[in-house]
């Protein structure tokens, strides 16, 4: 397992850089393999994590019921995150909510949370800021979503509702699940989020650029 850890991140890496392009050059083509690197991702990160530790699992699973419910709730009422609806890019849902979108959540919390704790561990300040963290990812992903098939907001681009709900929904799930994440690995967790900000912002600059 030492040895298989460092060559599936390292093909991690590969599948970002190479998903970063492919989804500027030819997007039809990558599209369907974002339910396949999100699983891959999530695979990587757990292997580095104390994912034989009953709590930390627990925890994890927490995270990702309590992200499926947030939007399920959403796209049915409106209320969480504002009026929107999924596209296909995701994979397979559940009464309009795909299921990998639990995983998401779950890996978002918890990296966001360890990443946090690098510098600060409080009870109520690391979950605070690790939302805060997550939020500015989610402001950053939003930029593409729609371009990438992910989700689609009524009247187009996310408003201060969504990053609002974002905030509170992150914020409940780190501090409710907070000390079993706490105890994984924070390098890995600060590079899987850097691999998030790099995939994310590149297809936003080329978006950008004037061609």
């Amino acid at each position: 397992m030492n040895t298989l850890r460092p060559l599936l991140f390292s093909f991690l890496i590969l599948v970002y850089v190479c998903g970063s392009i492919g989804m500027i050059l030819n997007p039809a083509f990558f599209l369907p393999f974002t339910p396949i690197s999100l699983l891959f991702t999530c695979l990587v990160y757990l292997l580095y994590q104390p994912y034989t530790k009953r709590h930390f699992l627990l925890a994890f699973s927490g995270v990702a019921l309590l992200g499926f419910l947030s939007e399920w709730i959403g796209v049915r009422t409106g209320l969480i995150f504002g009026e929107y609806h999924y596209g296909g890019s995701l994979g397979p849902k559940i009464d309009g909510v795909p299921l990998l979108i639990s995983l998401n959540w779950a890996l978002l919390v918890s990296a966001g949370l360890q990443s946090v704790s690098r510098v600060l561990t409080h009870p109520i300040y690391t979950p605070l800021m690790a939302s805060f963290l997550i939020t500015a990812l989610d402001l950053l992903m939003e930029q593409s979503a729609t371009r990438l098939d992910y989700w689609f907001f009524k009247g187009g681009m996310a408003g201060t509702h969504n990053y609002l709900g974002w905030f509170l929904i992150s914020f409940l799930a780190a501090f409710l699940f907070h000390k079993p994440l706490l105890k994984g690995n924070s390098r890995i967790a600060i590079y899987i989020l850097l691999l998030q900000v790099f995939f994310f912002g590149t297809i936003f600059l080329f978006n950008r650029l004037p061609l």
